[in-house]
């Protein structure tokens, strides 16, 4: 049913190989404090803040409850709607956060309203999966580059009004880099379980500072080349799988999402691109083993959301020959 892409041919999708460079870093979001993580981030503005509680939304990795945990802040949890808004109204107490994803980089929109609805000094932009949403103005965004580039860690806190403790250097990049360049030379199989250990050993960390050789991998990057190919190939899938699709997309010309999201209902899709060597992430797997309290929205979209490849690597043929095709088959079988 699906091609199965050579083997002398690199996968789509998964974890990325090594992107190197030598220019200063400058980050790309000016003013940003740069950290070895996301979460690392998140930790740093709890700590320096100390919020009572912050409201976080069911569907989200579950790495983002650990700064939480490390700080022992309350977590309440709030759902989504089909539009991955506030499904429900949300009172803040006064010593309240409520952290927001924009999710795939495409709720910049959700955003905007979500700081008219609240006051700013109390709501979180998760911009991990929106990694060229520029900051608007609240108590802190966040970002994680290692999501759409080459790196083995590294995050951004941008908190105009948070003053920040010193921090140490991270260290341990060269550690996390060994998938990059086994990718690079061997493939991505060849690496996942380098890959996969290098993402757990960020759990339970202090929060530090972004590692030199992260600086050095992300001043390389042609940030406007990544933009205009990932825009590229998200409109390719959108024009293809669109009428498919549970969800509708807008592509906003300030947005540059993180992947193709792609809801259907048709059993063995996952697996099946998967055989055929496109790796597709599910966001996120811990929370269909959660408590029963978990709303039907959010259990749906983790087992059945097809995050596809539309990153900088994906060249426009190879999306039509190995995603586009064999779905529009097998969802018309």
């Amino acid at each position: 049913m699906f091609p199965r892409i050579p083997e002398n041919q690199d996968a789509l999708g998964g974890y990325f190989g090594l992107e190197a460079g030598r220019r200063e870093h400058v980050a790309f979001h000016p003013g940003a404090t740069a950290f070895q993580s996301g979460r690392a981030a998140f930790l740093a503005v709890l700590e320096a803040r100390r919020p009572k509680r912050v409201h976080l939304p069911w569907y989200l990795c579950d790495s983002m409850d650990e700064p939480l945990r490390q700080c022992g802040i309350e977590a309440q949890r709030y759902g989504i709607d089909e539009d991955f808004r506030i499904a429900q109204p949300l009172a803040l107490e006064p010593d309240d956060w409520l952290l927001y994803v924009n999710y795939f980089g495409l709720c910049d929109a959700a955003v905007d309203e979500l700081l008219v609805r609240h006051p700013a000094n109390q709501v979180v932009v998760d911009n991990s999966q929106a990694f060229f949403s520029f900051p608007k103005h609240s108590v802190a965004t966040l970002y994680s580059p290692r999501k759409f580039f080459g790196v083995p860690d590294g995050g951004y806190l941008v908190a105009p009004t948070t003053r920040l403790q010193f921090f140490e250097r991270d260290t341990e990049s060269v550690h996390r880099s060994c998938h990059l360049m086994t990718r690079l030379s061997l493939g991505a199989e060849a690496g996942y379980l380098q890959y996969a250990d290098a993402e757990h050993s960020l759990s339970d960390q202090p929060a530090r500072r972004m590692s030199k050789v992260t600086e050095q991998l992300l001043s390389a990057i042609d940030y406007a080349d990544v933009r205009e190919r990932r825009r590229r190939n998200f409109d390719l899938l959108q024009s293809h799988l669109g009428p498919c699709n549970e969800l509708k997309w807008n592509l906003r010309e300030d947005q540059v999402p993180l992947c193709y999201p792609f809801l259907v209902r048709c059993e063995g899709l996952r697996e099946a691109l998967i055989r055929a060597r496109v790796y597709v992430p599910r966001y996120w797997p811990d929370l269909l083993a959660s408590e029963a309290s978990l709303p039907e929205r959010e259990r749906r979209l983790a087992a059945d959301l097809l995050p596809l490849p539309i990153d900088q690597r994906c060249e426009p043929e190879a999306l039509m020959r190995y995603v586009v095709s064999p779905l529009l088959a097998a969802i018309r079988r």
